[in-house]
């Protein structure tokens, strides 16, 4: 399965957030950061504010920060989220024109698949992305953040 950019791009904004706990955030920080486009960073921090895993501050020093229940939010949640996880046409009974649905083997083979990769996913949680926040930030260029125990920032 290859994730969508905007899954991708999710996943980095929340590596880099719960690396950084204690701060707002804005987008164009962590597009500068990441190399990446802001006008698309931007809309996924759209996307996952709308959908509860982020809040905003507007105004001088705000930014985004992760919302009080995303630490512990399972990371197989997020790509669910932001992903179309129908991996071929037959997943979707509404849009299936598929004349061998009723008895292919492919669709419940990529079943298995598809749980299989979540099942891995829900293993961790967006907390977990935050293992190497001491390497993190100091490819940030920050102080390592004082609000991350010892035992989270080291490796």
């Amino acid at each position: 399965m290859q994730l969508t950019y905007h899954t991708d791009y999710s996943l980095r904004l929340l590596t880099y957030l719960i690396c950084r706990p204690s701060r707002c955030v804005t987008t164009r920080e962590m597009a500068e950061f990441y190399g990446i486009s802001l006008h698309h960073l931007t809309k996924v921090a759209k996307a996952l504010t709308k959908a509860g895993w982020l809040t905003t501050t507007r105004g001088s020093g705000g930014g985004l920060m992760l919302a009080a229940h995303t630490p512990g939010a399972k990371i197989g949640e997020i790509v669910r989220c932001t992903e179309n996880t129908d991996l071929v046409e037959c997943f979707n009974p509404a849009t299936n024109s598929c004349p061998i649905h009723r008895c292919c083997e492919l669709k419940s083979i990529l079943f298995q698949a598809r749980r299989a990769f979540f099942e891995v996913l829900d293993s961790f949680t967006v907390q977990d992305l935050a293992r190497y926040s001491a390497e993190v930030n100091q490819l940030i260029g920050a102080k390592p953040d004082p609000a991350i125990s010892d035992a989270q920032s080291d490796c």
